[in-house]
């Protein structure tokens, strides 16, 4: 799928930025930070919760 967006360069400099450091690019880079959203709209909101996700990921 193809989709084109129309950036305010100061995010599109970030977003190139980023990938450039991390050598990925920029494509790829989006793609990552878009496949972490589910896991950042239910981030641990206190220390019981934070413990259970590390101890369902066996830290």
């Amino acid at each position: 799928m193809n989709i084109n967006l129309d950036l305010p360069s100061e995010l599109e400099d970030e977003l190139s930025t980023e990938a450039s450091r991390l050598k990925l690019p920029l494509t790829e880079y989006i793609l990552r930070i878009l496949s972490f959203h589910p896991f950042l709209e239910n981030l641990p909101k206190t220390g019981a919760e934070l413990v259970a996700y590390w101890e369902s990921d066996e830290v």
